[in-house]
């Protein structure tokens, strides 16, 4: 998800709409900026695994796969500063030099650390979908604006400062406390992506391509348009390590810019495959299908809903309200609000969108 998207969304939070009630933080949670975890996905395969955003500023998980002779990275993460922590990383767990970054898509989030490789790495060759290769060059400079930041940042602080939300009424603890995790996380986000610095792919291919790094083969595909149109796959045979990209995002899915008649279908790949292990674009590693098949039923949901309304005439707003997506809700977000609250923003409201001109138009070309 990009920054200038994120972005709308607080610009509308700060209206000050939401009353949703959500727990205090615990003390010690971990801020995206600032940290990941590293898991042992399986022998040789790492993740470097970004934490649940409060706000919606996010970074993409990243993975190292170390063969005998060489690793493979895939996707580079969203701030400069963790990549270079990753990289360092990666040398500690092998001497085995890094040959290839691969992005998986062409969202911010996970190629923004690609000019850290360029500058510590400088031997890699960088490789995705031609499509992603072609709308990364497209869209630099475009996303990710400290300026942005900043502007949202005052708007915030002037929020705070008048006690009251953008309709004159008064603001509550918990619009207090949202008010204070956006800043955080803007305030961690602005001097990193001071330092980005653009680094579009080396190679770009169309369907599939094998790297050997050494008594250990990679395979790379794309297998079908969905979260964008050149999402690519990562697939670890020897380990049976799937890594998908935002195909898949837990705890809930991004559906901005999506495909969803093709989406459904490339789940449905992505589920055929022989993985025990599952490292999603964000979120934690899944260690069987059973996450894959719910996103899956909640495409097909949304399509179904979308494909009736059109049927009988119905407008955007008019579907908007006919839609029924309470029980994967539940099943997403439970009480959890934080995650409730993006359930709609980042799926939801976005998704219901696009199958709705996906079922009245065809096929869709754009991404907006």
């Amino acid at each position: 998800m990009n920054a200038n998207r994120w972005l709308s969304g607080v610009f509308a939070l700060l209206a000050w709409g939401c009353t949703h009630a959500r727990p205090p933080p615990p003390a010690e949670e971990p801020r995206v900026a600032r940290s990941y975890e590293t898991v042992n996905v399986a022998p040789g395969v790492y993740g470097f695994i970004a934490p649940e955003a409060r706000v919606g500023l996010v970074s993409g998980n990243s993975v190292a796969v170390i063969g005998d002779a060489a690793v493979l990275v895939v996707d580079s993460g969203h701030f400069p500063g963790l990549t270079r922590r990753m990289i360092g990383d990666i040398r500690r767990l092998t001497d085995k030099p890094i040959r290839f970054l691969v992005n998986t898509h062409w969202h911010p989030d996970h190629h923004s650390g690609n000019g850290v490789y360029r500058e510590l790495v400088p031997e890699v060759t960088i490789l995705s979908t031609s499509y992603t290769r072609t709308q990364m060059e497209k869209q630099a400079g475009r996303f990710d604006s400290p300026e942005s930041l900043t502007t949202a940042a005052v708007t915030v602080r002037e929020r705070l400062a008048s006690g009251k939300k953008r309709d004159g009424t008064p603001l509550t603890a918990e619009d207090r406390r949202y008010a204070q995790d956006v800043l955080e996380a803007i305030d961690d986000a602005i001097p990193e992506f001071r330092q980005v610095k653009p680094a579009p792919p080396d190679v770009g291919f169309e369907q599939r391509l094998v790297v050997d790094l050494g008594r250990r083969s990679v395979e790379v595909a794309f297998l079908g348009r969905g979260n964008t149109a050149g999402d690519a796959v990562v697939y670890v045979p020897d380990a049976k390590v799937l890594i998908t990209g935002d195909l898949v995002v837990a705890p809930v899915p991004y559906a901005i810019g999506s495909f969803f008649g093709d989406w459904i279908q490339t789940m449905r790949k992505l589920e055929a495959m022989d993985a025990v292990a599952v490292v999603p674009g964000h979120g934690p590693v899944q260690r069987d299908k059973e996450y894959l098949r719910l996103v899956t039923s909640l495409l097909e949901s949304v399509a179904a809903q979308t494909k009736a309304a059109v049927q009988q005439g119905l407008t955007l707003e008019e579907t908007r309200a006919k839609v029924d997506l309470e029980d994967f809700r539940k099943r997403f977000a439970g009480d959890n609000q934080i995650r409730a609250r993006a359930f709609k923003d980042a799926f939801v409201t976005p998704g219901v969108a696009r199958g709705w001109r996906e079922a009245k138009e065809g096929p869709l070309q754009d991404e907006d």
